[in-house]
């Protein structure tokens, strides 16, 4: 009886007029501090080319949540490319492999474009490890000219967060690589 005459403070006040949006303030707190979680996680296991497709999304979901956690996002971006790194050593491994033993047996044959069917296929995508896109084609998925052309010339291209998304023309499995092979 005696709390119902007393003056409320100015906390409560404010909390009782904004309740709806403090309620979404801290919901968002929430799936925030979830989010950041799950990405510390992810972080703190060694990751595979597996996890590429996880992290990838961890990164977007950050992104789009707008929490702002350089650090978290820069060690995100760091995993993922060094991922792609690595998935572009083991393709030139496995490109030495087959090379020799295209050699041994000593016949080769050629894998047409799955995009055109015309020409000759020139560009593997990795993780899948599909060689089925010509150099027409190719250049023609690539939006930037310039980007092509480094391709070329360093026969690889790493896909980077944020970059447009390049599909497998064969399995549309989202490439993190395309290496091109002579």
């Amino acid at each position: 009886a005696a709390l119902s005459r007393t003056e409320a403070s100015s906390c409560s006040k404010w909390r009782s007029k904004f309740g709806r949006v403090w309620e979404w303030l801290v919901q968002t707190k929430s799936r925030w501090d979830e989010l950041e979680g799950r990405v510390t996680a992810a972080l703190a296991k060694s990751s595979t080319s597996d996890d590429f497709p996880m992290l990838d999304k961890l990164l977007k979901d950050l992104g789009a949540s707008h929490v702002v956690n350089k650090k978290l996002t820069s060690e995100l971006a760091k995993r993922l490319r060094s991922i792609s790194e690595l998935a572009t050593a083991e393709v030139e491994l496995d490109e030495d492999e087959d090379k020799k033993k295209e050699q041994l047996v000593g016949g080769s044959h050629t894998v047409l474009c799955k995009k055109c069917g015309r020409d000759a296929a020139a560009f593997r995508f990795i993780p899948c490890d599909h060689l089925c896109m010509c150099e027409s084609c190719m250049r023609d998925a690539f939006s930037d000219e310039g980007a092509f052309n480094t391709l070329k010339e360093k026969k690889a291209h790493v896909i980077t967060p944020g970059d447009s998304l390049t599909l497998c023309p064969e399995c549309e499995q989202r490439a993190m690589v395309i290496c091109m092979i002579e």
